[in-house]
């Protein structure tokens, strides 16, 4: 990217997208609660050589990692600089052993329809989140533990509550991607310019 030439901002109803700054992160969802569960688990199946099971403690095994992610919400909102700590998701999907094959990882939620589907190349730069600002993963935001996005992707193409991982050939297009009627769910160039230079201001 030229820093002095950022992409332009892609253009809604013949204007310039902005994107509103916030403070904190909306706990956007479509689910009327978070799930209970007594113990959590995340599977790893489809087109591995090892479908594998996880459970939290076994997550935490693989490596924590303090993670700032700039987060964009496709309903015009955004918040720079975002502190988790996570497993990067690659960890996890390498333990599973995938086959040659595999084109992409379909995350899912507990106890809801929610899933969103990427190329393998995108869910290895994902994260397994863990905690928000120093505590815990409330789980308004998705706890115990969810697919955080890379910063590449708008906000839908996360997943709170995440409990499994599908590896398969094609694109799975969850519900709500279908919905937004834009499954790869990509961030405008112009928009994630211009947040690279709000960091160097």
């Amino acid at each position: 990217m030229n820093r002095d030439r950022p992409s332009p901002l892609p253009l809604e109803n013949g204007k310039p997208r902005v994107q509103r700054l916030v403070d904190a992160l909306a706990p956007v969802h479509l689910e009327l609660e978070p799930p209970q569960r007594a113990d959590w688990t995340i599977t790893v199946d489809g087109l591995v050589r090892t479908p594998i099971e996880f459970t939290l403690d076994a997550l935490r095994e693989l490596g924590p990692e303090p993670i700032s992610s700039d987060f964009h919400c496709v309903w015009g909102w955004s918040r720079p600089k975002v502190n988790w700590v996570g497993v990067p998701a690659g960890r996890v999907i390498d333990a599973a052993a995938i086959q040659p094959s595999a084109t992409h990882v379909r995350f899912a939620a507990a106890d809801s329809p929610y899933a969103s589907c990427v190329p393998l190349d995108q869910a290895r730069d994902g994260w397994f989140a863990i905690e928000l600002e120093g505590e815990s993963l409330p789980a308004i935001h998705g706890g115990p533990v969810r697919w955080l996005q890379p910063p590449y992707l708008w906000g839908y193409k996360g997943v709170k509550w995440v409990c499994a991982l599908h590896v398969t050939d094609h694109m799975d297009a969850g519900p709500w991607e279908t919905k937004v009627g834009d499954v790869e769910g990509a961030v405008p160039q112009g928009l994630i310019d211009r947040f690279h230079l709000l960091e160097e201001a």
